[in-house]
């Protein structure tokens, strides 16, 4: 449960970030990253094939990145790679799930606003997980 804890704590604060700022601090995703590694190493859950698969929603999110020329940015794609280190790969992946449909509902609204602005993705990102947590 505390990795659950300390990934809602990481989303909240590149939340803010991204809210604020349109870009999130490379600095806490390779602190939480560490920090990640350094509980799987202490619970004795570090498997090498695990943690590739808690990686790749991440590692799709930035294919899609870089493909898309960063209509989803790449610190997106770093959030997702280090909540799933926290979480595992198929609770990272239903959460940005259900992050992308939360954020493609808000961007129905704003089409029917005419506002034009990117739409950070991290915010969606802690709903989704919060959704998961509480209702999958």
């Amino acid at each position: 449960m505390a990795a659950y804890g300390v990934s809602l704590l990481f989303l909240a604060l590149l939340a803010a970030e991204d809210i604020k700022e349109k870009r999130v601090s490379i600095y806490k995703i390779v602190f939480f990253a560490g920090a990640a590694v350094i509980y799987l190493i202490i619970s004795k859950q570090f498997d090498l094939g695990e943690i590739i698969g808690s990686l790749l929603p991440g590692g799709l999110l930035l294919l899609l990145a870089f493909f898309t020329r960063e209509s989803i940015g790449y610190g997106d794609g770093t959030a997702v790679a280090v909540l799933g280190l926290w979480t595992g790969g198929w609770f990272a992946m239903m959460a940005t799930a259900a992050g992308i449909m939360l954020a493609g509902i808000y961007g129905i609204f704003c089409l029917f606003k005419k506002k034009k602005e990117m739409i950070p993705f991290l915010p969606f990102l802690l709903l989704g997980m919060e959704v998961v947590l509480f209702y999958a």
